[in-house]
């Protein structure tokens, strides 16, 4: 799926599946899937002048193309296309990035609230957008407490996209190049051909032969036959959808333990998280325990894929993958550490295997063909008696967003004096009973966030598991 440039200089190129998939969910009123990242910072004042925060959100902006497209989907969405229109001028790129850049006062809170709840801010002409917000009346006059905003539509990236966008921005807005630098650096011609990237399904690489696609599908249907899981939250739809974001910020100490004791039991902080989550369930639930509880996670694709000409960080590079485990709580300390290695074993056996990017592609596939208006050519293969259907039982109790440590994205030293981060966040708007949990580590602490929908489950049902797994993170990992 390759970029064609048409006669008036506008280039344009179908939507993969993997785009597809996500940008049906997005056609809906409520924008399933649009992606915020906020962060609190300060910095000095002269760092976030307006004129230097436009060029430096147009310098992004046009190493990014997909910030700047749009998709063309008129009455038939199944032929939905990216379309990019090069500026052609300096003022025009200014201009541009104006129209996707807000100032203003609100606070973390309200700007959350009114980017999940509210009416959608982005739309099909409108692939992105800035926000700066400050205090009405900072008493500091050289300093500032800033609340960055930034937002995108999951089908065009991932949360890597926006951490790397957001760190590229302090690090121009702190830079001690002046304005007339920046601008400079704008006006370099770019060869919009090579800036453009590529879907994923243009760049994965897979077995040829009918021989070697055929063994994908039934290794993709095998994995499909072990995504068993019968526990799920009570979906109680009690009012209109409203989302919350709970926080839960360990310390800088209690962070060093954790690390400590999960590297003595050969495992990272993102398994032993899994393995809490199963256990704060089997602690909350009165449901049967002879199915299992499966979790959902994504992958980075991004280290499988074929070189582009093209810096961006800006496209779609995720694969989805399950887990189990079983439904009980472990009795003793030594289960807990158990279940990490198990979640360690499972997450291993997904991310290593040389048949994930075609268990990708697959997938992908499959979950265009569920979307309305399907473009996809995926036909899946046909019933036989060897080949595993999935599961009946097959529900996951939720998703788990793991992204690890921050600190690696947003080097403190890359950014001039007087900077001083202090929070990141990111999550999508959800439909009406979603939920996600999020973990990151910044700042040396480790960060567990919750985003849900208070109004779409029985009541108390999620506080109680929030309650429990955040309890447990002292309890048994400290």
């Amino acid at each position: 799926m390759a970029w064609s440039q048409l006669s008036d200089g506008s280039y344009r190129r179908p939507l993969g599946d993997s785009e597809y998939a996500l940008f049906s969910a997005s056609q809906s009123a409520a924008r399933v899937g649009d992606m915020f990242l906020h962060m609190a910072l300060r910095a000095p004042r002269h760092c976030f002048r307006p004129e230097r925060v436009r060029i430096a959100w147009s310098l992004i902006r046009t190493k990014n193309p997909l910030l700047m497209s749009k998709v063309l989907a008129h009455s038939d969405p199944a032929n939905a296309r990216f379309s990019f229109t090069p500026p052609l001028t300096l003022e025009e790129l200014l201009q541009e990035a104006a129209a996707a850049l807000r100032f203003s006062h609100e606070t973390k809170q309200e700007l959350i609230t009114a980017y999940m709840d509210g009416p959608g801010v982005l739309s099909n002409d409108f692939l992105s957008c800035l926000v700066v917000s400050e205090p009405e009346n900072s008493p500091d006059k050289d300093a500032s407490d800033y609340d960055i905003f930034m937002c995108a539509p999951h089908f065009i990236g991932d949360g890597t996209a926006l951490h790397q966008s957001t760190h590229e921005l302090i690090c121009l807005v702190t830079s001690n190049k002046t304005d007339g630098d920046l601008l400079e650096d704008l006006e370099i011609v770019q060869n919009w051909g090579d800036m453009l990237p590529l879907s994923v399904e243009a760049r994965l690489s897979i077995p040829s032969s009918s021989l070697g696609r055929a063994a994908c599908k039934v290794n993709y249907l095998q994995n499909l036959s072990r995504e068993i899981g019968g526990h799920a939250f009570s979906r109680i739809q009690r009012g209109p959808k409203h989302t919350v974001l709970e926080e839960c910020e360990l310390s800088e100490t209690q962070t060093a333990i954790i690390l400590t004791n999960c590297k003595t039991n050969g495992v990272t902080v993102n398994h032993a998280l899994t393995a809490l989550c199963n256990i704060a369930w089997a602690r909350c639930t009165s449901q049967p325990l002879e199915l299992p509880v499966m979790l959902y996670t994504a992958v980075n694709l991004r280290p499988h894929l074929a070189l582009q000409p093209s810096p961006t960080h800006w496209f779609l590079a995720l694969a989805y993958f399950t887990m189990s485990f079983p439904a009980f709580a472990p009795t003793e300390r030594a289960g807990v550490w158990h279940r990490a290695r198990l979640a360690k074993a499972q997450m291993q056996r997904a991310v290593r295997s040389p048949l994930l990017p075609a268990r990708a592609l697959l997938s992908a596939s499959a979950r265009a063909r569920r979307a309305p208006s399907s473009p996809s050519a995926f036909v899946p293969p046909p019933a036989s008696p060897s080949l595993p259907a999935r599961p009946a039982a097959s529900a996951a109790l939720l998703g788990i967003s793991l992204i690890g440590d921050l600190d690696r994205t947003y080097a403190r030293a890359a950014y001039g004096p007087g900077v001083h981060l202090r929070s990141v966040a990111t999550a999508s708007r959800l439909k009406p009973g979603g939920l996600l949990l999020l973990a990151h580590s910044f700042g040396a602490r480790l960060v567990l966030q919750l985003c849900w929908d208070s109004m779409g489950f029985a009541e108390g049902e999620v506080e109680r598991f929030w309650a429990a797994l955040t309890g447990m993170v002292t309890e048994l990992l400290c």
